[in-house]
C-alpha cells in the first residue's frame, strides 16, 4: 500500500508539474512553411513587413514585425476580399496603402508572432497598420515564462511608441486586438490608465485566469482537483512569479466605460466556454460594446470558420474610429 500511495503521489507531482509547465513556459512553435511564405512574398499579400525589437522593461529585447499595406500591392487576394466584403456591407475604404489607424496584435498561448500575419494582411487591405508582437514565453521572446497579462499589458504600449518612433509614424490613434491568451492581454492593457487606446477586440478570452485552471483541474484530475489545483497554483508562483487569481480580464473589462469592445466566442469551443465570452460582456459597462457568436468555431478554428470574422472585427475598428 506505501508503495502504491508513493507511486500516486508520484503521478500526481509529476502531472501536477507538467500541468503548470504548459501553462507558463509551453513548447515554443517553429516557424511554418505559411509563416515563411508570407515573410518571402509579403508584397504579393498587399503588405510590407519590417521586424525590428523593442528593449522591454524588463530589460528583454522583444521580437516584433510592422506589417504596412501597400500602395500597389500584388494578387492580396484575402486582403481584396475582404475589402469586397467591407464594401458590400456600405464601408467607405481608401485607396490601397492608405493607413488609418494602428492595430497591436497578441498571439495566443503556444502562438508566436507570425501565426497573426495572416490577421495582418486583412487588417492592412481595410487600412490598419499591424504590430505583431512574441509574447513571453513564446516564439523568440528571451524572457522564460508567461504571465498572461500580469506583466505583458504595459507592453502592447511600449512597443506601439517604440514602433512609431523608429519607423516615423503617428502613433495614434492605435487599438488591441487579441486572442485567447492575447484577448486576455488586450483587455488588461485596454484598461491601463496612462494608455490612449480607441478600441480593443478580442477572440476566445477567459474572463479569469484561475478559473481556467478550475476547469482544467476538473477535466484532468477529477476528485483530486482541489488539491491539484493548489499545486499548479503554487507551482506557477514559485517558478514564473505571479498568482494565476490577480489575472483576472472580467475585471479590466469592467473599466472599459466608454472604449468600444468587441468580445467574440466560438460556441464549440470545448477549452474556454463560451460563458467565459459572456461574462466578459456583461461586465463591460459601456454602450459601444459587441457580443460576436462565431457558430461551430471551436478554441483554435474560430477565424477560420465560415462566418466573417475579419469583416466584422475591420468594420468595428473603422467605426470606433469614425465617432
Amino acid at each position: 500500500m506505501l508503495l502504491a500511495l508513493a507511486v500516486l503521489a508520484s503521478a500526481f507531482l509529476s502531472i501536477s508539474w507538467l500541468a503548470a509547465s504548459r501553462l507558463v513556459c509551453p513548447a515554443r512553435q517553429p516557424l511554418e512553411g505559411y509563416h515563411r511564405e508570407i515573410l518571402d512574398h509579403a508584397g504579393e499579400h498587399g503588405m510590407r513587413v519590417e521586424p525590428f525589437t523593442v528593449r522591454d522593461r524588463e530589460g528583454f529585447d522583444v521580437p516584433c514585425l510592422l506589417c504596412e499595406p501597400m500602395k500597389n500591392p500584388g494578387a492580396a487576394i484575402k486582403g481584396n476580399k475582404l475589402r469586397d466584403e467591407l464594401k458590400a456591407s456600405g464601408v467607405a475604404l481608401g485607396a490601397w496603402g492608405e493607413v488609418r489607424a494602428t492595430l497591436v496584435l497578441l498571439h495566443g498561448h503556444n502562438g508566436r508572432k507570425e501565426d497573426h500575419l495572416p490577421v495582418a494582411e486583412r487588417f492592412c487591405a481595410a487600412g490598419l497598420r499591424c504590430i505583431l508582437i512574441d509574447l513571453p514565453g513564446h516564439g523568440e521572446h528571451p524572457a522564460p515564462f508567461a504571465s498572461f497579462g500580469f506583466r505583458e499589458k504595459t507592453l502592447p504600449g511600449d512597443v506601439l511608441r517604440a514602433a512609431a518612433a523608429r519607423f516615423a509614424f503617428d502613433a495614434q490613434p492605435a487599438a488591441l486586438f487579441g486572442i485567447s491568451q492575447g484577448g486576455a492581454i488586450a483587455l488588461q492593457a485596454a484598461a491601463l490608465a496612462d494608455e490612449n487606446w480607441f478600441a480593443v477586440a478580442e477572440l476566445s478570452s477567459f474572463a479569469a485566469l484561475d478559473d481556467v485552471i478550475a476547469e482544467q483541474a476538473a477535466l484532468w484530475f477529477g476528485p483530486l482537483q482541489s488539491p491539484a489545483r493548489v499545486m499548479v497554483h503554487w507551482l506557477v508562483g514559485h517558478r514564473a512569479k505571479f498568482r494565476p487569481e490577480d489575472v483576472r480580464p472580467v475585471d479590466a473589462a469592467a473599466s472599459l466605460a466608454t472604449m468600444p469592445v468587441l468580445i467574440g466566442h466560438g460556441d464549440a469551443d470545448a477549452f474556454i466556454a463560451p460563458d467565459h465570452a459572456r461574462r466578459l460582456f456583461a461586465a463591460t459597462p459601456g454602450k459601444r460594446k459587441l457580443l460576436l457568436n462565431i457558430p461551430g468555431a471551436n478554441h483554435h478554428n474560430v477565424l477560420i470558420t465560415s462566418a466573417p470574422v475579419y469583416a466584422t472585427a475591420s468594420e468595428f475598428f473603422l467605426d470606433a474610429l469614425t465617432r
